[in-house]
């Protein structure tokens, strides 16, 4: 059957068809038994065993998803359900932007492999921070079968942001998000924004981190803030 399907799938762009997949999950995790039978199949049979605490976070299992699959927030109820301890949401800028133009996504199917050029495309750190609100209201007053989901925010700079202002960028993320987010992870890595990779050079990543340290010792509830860097 997966078969089958995977060969219909791959006759279609790879990006609408991911859009497609998740949104089909979301439809069918609607129906409340359907979820529960979801949940119970990808729910570890020995999860107390596996769960783990970094970071001062206590994560349900040790499998987390990266940063890219669910850039904008919209999937998070489907990927607990699907068993996952941890979701990376973004990389997520201060404003919306559409990424690089299409295609941008290209299948390697002998590899078993994606090469994704997308270039940060999102809804931006305000309509992100709302989702990740609403999801917060709604996941406190239910059940989960899977424990408490852990939420990661990878933020960078919008692509027309000077490299010189681009701590402002991150720090605008960083407040947007902060109370919504169980910690952060500040992208300098990706190749598909001009002049990212720059931002690695020590003085600039010094300037970034000072400003979110010193943001993140005035709040409350202090977030773990971790890097990305280019392999």
């Amino acid at each position: 059957m997966y078969k089958l399907l995977r060969s219909f799938l791959f006759l279609f762009d790879p990006e609408r068809v991911h859009y497609f997949s998740m949104n089909g999950l979301k439809f069918i995790c609607r129906v409340p038994f359907i979820k529960t039978r979801i949940c119970k199949m990808f729910t570890p049979q020995s999860e107390k065993n596996l769960q783990s605490s970094i970071f001062n976070l206590q994560f349900p299992n040790p499998v987390g998803l990266g940063a890219g699959f669910d850039k904008n927030a919209r999937y998070l109820n489907e990927l607990q359900a699907l068993g996952f301890g941890c979701v990376e949401i973004g990389t997520v800028t201060p404003l919306p932007q559409a990424g690089n133009e299409k295609p941008r996504l290209f299948r390697l199917p002998k590899d078993k492999a994606l090469i994704n050029r997308m270039g940060f495309n999102n809804d931006g750190a305000e309509v992100v921070a709302g989702r990740l609100k609403a999801w917060k209201s709604l996941n406190d007053k239910r059940q989960t079968t899977n424990g408490k989901l852990v939420i990661g925010g990878n933020i960078g700079k919008n692509k027309v942001t000077p490299n010189e202002d681009a701590w402002k960028d991150y720090e605008k993320c960083f407040m947007a998000l902060h109370e919504w987010v169980d910690y952060f992870v500040v992208n300098v890595s990706s190749p598909n924004t001009p002049g990212l990779r720059e931002l690695q050079e020590k003085d600039s990543l010094r300037k970034i981190f000072a400003q979110l340290k010193m943001k993140n010792e005035e709040l409350n509830n202090k977030r773990p803030i971790l890097l990305k860097i280019a392999p």
